[in-house]
């Protein structure tokens, strides 16, 4: 049993930043930004639907974490304080190049995770369905989520499973394959 919080979170933190590609994909970060920035939900949809099997499951499962933290009476920090923080780690910043560039795109990316946590949990549940290994989360029935058999084609090339020309390429692999030793060495003693 892990009595100190911090040493959970930091654990997590540290998985996700030393992914090779950030969660929400280089390829996507901008058109998830310009879905927030314009509060357009099912451009946020497609987006979600767009990212790779691992990826959206993944989110989901920290995205509904994060809303169950966010709403405990012990959690002191609003949505949008937890959004600032994790965002860094889950969405892909333009190279800083001023700091006025800098600032803007860190907004950009926190008003990425605060759509994400504001949309529906039983959204997020429904990616995770068992029922449904790809599932991309829309339904038909539920109207708080966007169903068009348009919306449900995954497109061609965004994602590829895994083979052995591309076993590399997949998060487990990448994490828990070549780089397992050197990201738990620095866990231990």
């Amino acid at each position: 049993k892990i009595d100190d919080i911090n040493v959970l979170t930091g654990v997590i933190k540290s998985f996700l930043t030393n992914l090779a590609d950030p969660l929400l994909t280089s390829l996507l970060s901008e058109d998830f930004k310009d879905a927030a920035e314009k509060s357009s939900l099912n451009h946020v949809y497609d987006c979600v639907a767009r990212l790779p099997h691992e990826n959206r499951h993944t989110l989901a499962f920290l995205i509904i974490h994060l809303q169950k933290v966010s709403d405990s009476e012990h959690c002191k920090m609003p949505r949008s304080n937890l959004a600032r923080v994790i965002s860094p780690t889950l969405v892909s910043a333009v190279p800083m190049t001023d700091m006025e560039t800098a600032v803007k795109d860190s907004k950009r990316c926190t008003k990425v995770i605060e759509t994400l946590l504001s949309l529906p949990p039983s959204y997020w549940s429904n990616i995770m369905s068992p029922s449904d290994e790809c599932s991309t989360g829309y339904s038909a029935e539920d109207p708080a989520t966007p169903g068009t058999p348009e919306m449900l084609r995954v497109q061609p090339g965004i994602y590829q499973p895994p083979t052995p020309t591309n076993k590399d390429s997949t998060i487990t692999q990448r994490v828990f394959g070549t780089r397992k030793k050197a990201f738990f060495n620095k866990f231990e003693g």
